[in-house]
């Protein structure tokens, strides 16, 4: 996104190719929000239902900050952006496309779903939600965690990604803890703590889809692992920006292992994942 215009592309950082998008102004204008410039922050998350690479007929969520969280949708051939309605009492932590369906997860412990039909049908002049689930569990009162929808072996899971302060500004991750969500009951299998991801790696970041591969296919991933990169992007403005916060999570001992000698750090971008088989 042009910072200085508004102007908003879809943008595949390998091959260069662009997606023309609405503008932010149009983006903020689907909420009814008033002077853009003030309001706007940042644009935290965006899902795709598909690759534009093999189909046209895709959906772009996108989930930012203005006055608070929001949601909106476009599709090919929209002229503009269509807001979500929200009823959630809790930011937007966790995004994903799952079987036709929309799910995300709030700060509070919302678990909602919604749907978009395609751009083949004409555009809906609302889009429902539906809460699918709250939990009260502790995870959800603690500081310091970060939470993700990630797909594994046809499954749902809800991940913590949980972080200590050694010292003052430093932030370190040292646990995640992994359930599954129960899409059909509408439930989070809280007793049943997911204990092994069997040869599968799952990879987290701020600025990169949530995802999991098959360890056997990509010489040099450890299955039962977690790699992340730094999320925490209220903390991007410190010192000299984010970057700190990376590692290999070992599911089966829980200790966490170095995947950069050095520092990498930028205020805006910090480092992110590129699914090699993956293009747009």
């Amino acid at each position: 996104m042009d910072d200085s215009t508004g102007e908003m592309n879809l943008l595949h950082y390998l091959s260069r190719t662009q997606i023309q998008l609405p503008s932010r102004d149009n983006l903020m204008t689907s909420n009814g929000l008033g002077d853009h410039e003030v309001l706007w922050n940042l644009m935290e998350n965006a899902i795709l239902s598909a690759s534009p690479s093999v189909t046209s007929d895709y959906v772009l969520v996108v989930n930012y900050h203005a006055d608070i969280n929001r949601l909106a949708f476009w599709r090919p051939g929209d002229l503009n952006w269509t807001n979500i309605e929200m009823n959630n009492l809790g930011a937007v932590m966790g995004m994903n496309y799952y079987k036709g369906k929309f799910y995300y997860v709030t700060a509070r412990g919302e678990f909602w779903v919604f749907e978009v039909p395609g751009p083949a049908t004409p555009k809906p002049n609302a889009v429902e939600q539906h809460l699918l689930y709250w939990s009260e569990d502790d995870i959800f009162l603690q500081h310091s965690v970060q939470y993700y929808l990630v797909e594994l072996s046809d499954k749902l899971l809800f991940i913590t990604r949980f972080a200590h302060y050694p010292e003052l500004h430093r932030y370190k991750t040292y646990k995640f803890k992994v359930f599954e969500v129960d899409v059909i009951k509408g439930e989070l299998k809280e007793e049943d703590e997911i204990k092994t991801l069997g040869d599968s790696a799952i990879f987290l970041g701020f600025n990169t889809g949530t995802c999991s591969i098959d360890s056997s296919k990509f010489p040099g991933i450890k299955p039962n692992y977690i790699y992340f990169t730094d999320d925490w992007y209220d903390k991007f403005s410190y010192f000299d920006g984010a970057g700190r916060d990376m590692g290999a999570y070992n599911f089966e001992d829980g200790e966490v292992e170095s995947i950069y000698p050095g520092l990498s750090l930028s205020h805006i971008s910090p480092p992110t994942w590129i699914i090699p088989s993956q293009i747009m």
